[in-house]
């Protein structure tokens, strides 16, 4: 197995999971939702964040030092004459029930509605390193139980640091470096425990450019070795102002500098885009910030020479329903998911990849998604299946951990080996 090159190992899995496929359906399950459980599984956006484990977070206000230190007054970005007051939201919750619903966004179909949540969760686990590792670990143990083989987690450390840690610029002097320490330390754990490959991108984000380089910085030093959970590109999330240059130079500037440096840095990057813009950030993101991969990108599909131009230049897209449905970035109706942007993106031969993005903001999972595709928006079994092939060749991880997955894989199902 050592000796498979890329084109190698994706043949071999390639193989696996059609016979897989046969052996589901020879087995006559119940219904395709059991092959979904079933089946190895592949993720490339899902945000740290978005996924924290809510019990962790509701038994954590029961800490009575926090309190104290939750904000009064945070300043949104996009909305920044309407301050919100964290410390009053969550003194509001008295049960776990309240403490979901304010963390999540369902119903609300708005991007910005999706951040203000996690204004109002985050500082809970900022700067608790403890806290920290343990939902990392949870994470890999969610995963696991998904039969997800391969993933990789995104996060902005900057954003899950101490508040305290600030200086005068913004930047915060090392306590970024302790939240990626921290949750690299969490995410060796569970893979371990749980034979998983977990790798991890670090989020700049768009509303606070003073973070971008920092981040380059933490990158490209977690990245050195190739370690095991480590860090293999970069990315900008919370928003797409930083591609416009005319109405926003103050976020367009730092961000593109930064990515620039991460390319020059040999870091891969994949790039929020498209996701309730037109399809000039895609173009934004692939020809002057140089992505690979294009998180969401759904206005892709309302233009076939876009679709066209992105499938010959093999750019991949992480699309991810169920928040597509619930930031806006798809307009179609609720249960009207034959007409996703997805199947639009399939038929003109995109390279594609399904995702949970916020699986606790959106109360769903990696396997949910998948159902989605398959009773929603009819994709067949073993179109899914290979799309998780896809998904694992477009990943940012080296052929060596694309051979470990591999290897995973063929242990877990007890597929002999082609």
């Amino acid at each position: 197995m050592d000796n498979y090159g890329l084109r190698g190992a994706t043949a071999l899995l390639a193989s696996v999971v059609t016979t897989l496929a046969v052996q589901f359906h020879r087995a006559k399950r119940n219904s395709d939702f059991a092959i979904v459980e079933a089946m190895p599984k592949v993720e490339l956006h899902v945000h740290l964040d978005g996924a924290l484990c809510n019990e962790a977070l509701f038994s954590a206000l029961g800490d009575g030092d926090l309190a104290d230190r939750l904000p009064t007054a945070v300043t949104l970005g996009w909305d920044a004459a309407n301050p919100l007051n964290v410390k009053a939201e969550l003194e509001k919750c008295k049960t776990l029930g309240d403490f979901n619903c304010l963390c999540r966004c369902k119903g609300e179909r708005s991007l910005n509605a999706m951040l203000r949540c996690f204004e109002i969760f985050t500082p809970i686990v900022r700067g608790n390193m403890q806290l920290l590792e343990e939902n990392a670990f949870k994470f890999a143990e969610n995963q696991s139980k998904q039969n997800v083989v391969y993933t990789e987690v995104r996060y902005s450390p900057h954003f899950l640091a101490s508040t305290s840690s600030k200086t005068k610029t913004g930047v915060l002097n090392g306590a970024a470096k302790e939240v990626v320490a921290a949750v690299t330390r969490g995410l060796i754990r569970g893979c371990q425990e749980f034979d998983i490959v977990i790798n991890q991108i670090l989020c700049c984000i768009n509303w606070r450019p003073e973070w971008a380089d920092e981040t380059v910085d933490l990158a490209y030093e977690f990245s050195k070795g190739g370690g095991e959970c480590c860090v293999v590109g970069v990315d900008v999330a919370a928003g797409e102002e930083h591609f416009d240059e005319v109405n926003f130079p103050q976020l367009h500037g730092p961000h593109l500098k930064a990515i620039s440096r991460a390319k020059r840095l040999g870091l891969n990057v994949t790039l929020h885009a498209g996701e309730d813009t037109g399809p000039e950030n895609i173009f934004k993101a692939v020809d002057v910030y140089k992505a690979t991969r294009v998180g969401h990108g759904y206005r892709a599909a309302d233009d076939e020479g876009v679709l066209k131009n992105m499938a010959q230049r093999r750019i991949h897209f992480e699309v991810c329903p169920t928040s597509s449905f619930e930031t806006g970035g798809w307009q179609g109706n609720e249960g009207e998911w034959h007409a996703h942007p997805l199947i639009n993106m399939l038929k003109s031969g995109l390279s594609v990849s399904i995702n949970s993005d916020d699986p606790t903001v959106f109360a769903t999972s990696l396997t949910d998604e998948i159902c989605i595709a398959n009773v929603g928006m009819r994709v067949t079994v073993e179109k899914i299946l290979a799309i998780m092939v896809g998904s694992m060749e477009a990943s940012f991880a080296t052929q060596e951990t694309k051979v470990k997955v591999i290897e995973n894989v063929l242990k877990r199902f007890r597929v002999a080996d082609h």
